[in-house]
């Protein structure tokens, strides 16, 4: 069967979206799945629209070309409804091709999802590797669906969901992700010239972080793979696309300590020299093992900080301490280890004067990296509940292109939409206007590049690193990278960036003026 796999345009992360990191990934759900049905020997392809910017239309020559049997189309919340629009282009182009949604939206919201557009044939409920080969079986030998778990569908006018399929017990089991069908050419960590390879160790995570859907999504368990089988796509990598930035993407990458000793003995034994990152809770490292990592090649570590305001992380269950977390960035900073900061602004509490103690909380813990968002309730989590139920949001919506963290969708009490929104750019400003901040940023470049690419490709990326920062001086002036002395005064806020480009407006005309005398 010919099965074409897209990743859609339209959503941007607030990991894309942010300045410094501007993070591109494979999508590895589609990869794995891939994987699995190249093994079963099915003519697989994939289009990440996402990585190109390809709308709908742009992609239906591609769709068209191929002509597949079976699309299947990846859906997260914010990307659900551009999702649904490369449904439609599908069967306009193919209109005997059957399409399947998958990930955590169709999981959590398969009746809105599939009825959203009489496109949609199939929607993929939970880890999708196993049910997809399944349907695709199902498909070219034309037998019943119903005993497929994990699937909903459409026949005969009415759905019907299929019990939900179990968790995936053996993760070594999967073949590695079919990278190859995939633009790894163009992933990118911090919007460098540096490939960056998404990795996957294990899935799920234990606690109960009352706004994670992805442990929603895994039922609270953690898998892992073992430490060979890690090593062994690590190898795989290094030897096919070379000098590649390994970032592990699982929620609880160090969950076992014995684990992370396994993983890195195993580099050093196969001699694998490649620097790496992970992202952890701040309550699981001790000294010893972040030391362990960073003698490893372990350079990048992302921590959910989440707030400043032990209140705030007490509301939605985080389970740890600011005490923790002061600790755990001082342990990174004497060992080297760069670290991002995560944090989330309008969790219900929050007020004007807890998102101005987190700003300078997080400013003193001196991360590498920050990356602000706007606290954002998804479908499957507790958060998505009590925010129906206390009226933060009025209804389901319809339209989830707006829940991507970074604009507020919250009715909240202590502050309105538009003052949360000033916060979070006041938050950026005010972290990355800092001369140690740049100094420290400009280093961060060098060092890694050197060690990567040599000094030439290091001279072209510290170029790609200030270019940007250097448009927006002569466009705006210097005056309007100063900070205001009110955060939530929107006119004081934004009248330098307004002035300044009056007066290169009159400018111009004065230019014009003078040229046509």
């Amino acid at each position: 069967m010919k099965i074409l796999l897209i990743n859609p345009a339209g959503h941007v992360s607030k990991y894309k979206k942010h300045p410094v990191i501007n993070f591109t990934a494979i999508p590895l759900g589609l990869a794995y799945i891939a994987a699995m049905l190249e093994e079963e020997d099915h003519n697989v392809k994939a289009l990440d629209a996402a990585c190109f910017q390809l709308s709908p239309e742009e992609s239906k020559k591609w769709i068209k070309k191929f002509n597949p049997d079976l699309v299947g189309i990846q859906a997260f919340t914010p990307s659900v409804n551009y999702a649904v629009d490369y449904a439609d282009a599908v069967k306009e182009v193919t209109p005997n091709a059957k399409v399947m949604l998958g990930g955590p939206h169709p999981t959590f919201m398969p009746d809105q999802t599939i009825n959203y557009t009489k496109s949609i044939d199939f929607c993929l409920r939970g880890e999708g590797e196993y049910t997809s080969v399944r349907l695709v079986n199902a498909l070219e030998k034309g037998t019943s669906l119903k005993d497929i778990k994990g699937l909903s569908f459409r026949h005969n006018g009415n759905i019907y969901h299929n019990p939900d399929a179990p968790l995936i017990e053996d993760l070594d089991a999967l073949p590695f992700p079919a990278r190859h069908l995939f633009p790894v050419q163009h992933y990118r960590f911090f919007g460098s010239r540096f490939r960056g390879a998404s990795f996957i160790s294990s899935r799920g995570c234990p606690y109960n972080c009352s706004f994670c859907s992805e442990a929603a999504l895994f039922r609270h368990r953690w898998r892992p793979r073992s430490a060979k089988n890690v090593v062994d796509e690590i190898e795989y990598i290094e030897s096919r696309w070379k000098k590649s930035i390994i970032g592990f993407m699982d929620d609880c990458f160090a969950l076992s300590k014995k684990r992370v000793w396994q993983i890195c003995d195993e580099m050093k034994k196969r001699k694998i020299d490649c620097p790496w990152g992970c992202a952890m809770r701040v309550d699981i490292p001790d000294f010893d093992m972040l030391n362990k990592m960073a003698r490893h090649g372990c350079g990048m570590i992302y921590f959910g900080v989440e707030s400043g305001s032990q209140q705030i992380l007490n509301n939605v269950k985080k389970g740890t301490s600011v005490e923790q977390i002061r600790k755990v960035f001082k342990w990174c900073r004497k060992l080297g280890i760069d670290s991002i900061a995560s944090l989330a602004f309008g969790f219900p509490g929050e007020t004007k004067r807890s998102v101005m103690d987190t700003i300078q909380f997080v400013i003193d813990l001196k991360p590498s990296f920050v990356v602000f968002a706007s606290a954002t309730p998804y479908p499957g989590t507790p958060f998505f509940d009590q925010a129906l139920e206390t009226g933060l949001i009025k209804e389901i919506p319809q339209d989830w292109s707006r829940f991507t963290l970074l604009d507020p969708v919250l009715e909240l009490t202590n502050m309105t939409k538009e003052e949360l929104k000033l916060l979070l750019f006041y938050a950026y400003r005010k972290f990355h206007l800092r001369f140690q901040y740049l100094l420290d940023r400009l280093w961060f470049e060098i060092s890694l590049g050197l060690k990567l690419y040599g000094p030439f490709q290091t001279a072209i990326q510290f170029i790609d690193a200030v270019l940007p920062w250097l448009r927006w001086m002569k466009k705006y002036g210097v005056l309007a990278q100063l900070l205001p002395k009110d955060p939530l005064d929107e006119k004081e806020y934004f009248h330098r960036v307004y002035f300044a480009k009056k007066k290169k407006k009159e400018m111009q005309q004065n230019k014009n003026r003078t040229n046509k005398s």
